[in-house]
């Protein structure tokens, strides 16, 4: 018999009455276009919903715009970081010091709203720096 004193032990007999079964099986649904599911042609949809700014855009426009807040030798810190260098080789190239390169990049983290050099990264992984870089 089992022991009064013994603790409920945490495992499948006490997590499988959180186990649901579906009725039915699961199939792919194809995506369709939303006026098709309506019944609708994409003529019949009014024309302000065919034109319009991707989000893309707006989020492409809000980063130039941060970039161009930035000063030109955060401008030159944030493109050698882009393109993978460390600080040290950031601090070589443009002949300051890594502490120098350190305080660039905390100013230029949190004029474009980010925390890290990844994320910095990741925010400019499209932008073209060819349009206004390197400042000499």
């Amino acid at each position: 018999m089992s022991d009064p004193k013994k603790k409920p032990r945490i495992g499948l007999q006490q997590t499988n009455k959180y186990f649901h079964t579906l009725d039915t099986f699961l199939h792919l649904v194809k995506r369709t276009d939303p006026a098709i599911q309506e019944n609708h042609t994409s003529k019949d949809r009014p024309a302000n919903t065919l034109t319009g700014r991707r989000s893309g855009d707006r989020d492409f426009i809000d980063l130039y715009d941060r970039w161009l807040n930035l000063s030109p030798r955060e401008q030159d810190v944030t493109f050698f970081t882009c393109i993978g260098y460390k600080n040290q080789q950031i601090a070589f190239t443009m002949g300051i010091s890594v502490g120098t390169v350190k305080s660039y990049l905390q100013h230029v983290f949190y004029k474009v709203g980010v925390r890290s050099k990844t994320e910095l990264r990741l925010k400019f992984f499209n932008f073209n720096f060819n349009r206004d870089l390197p400042h000499e």
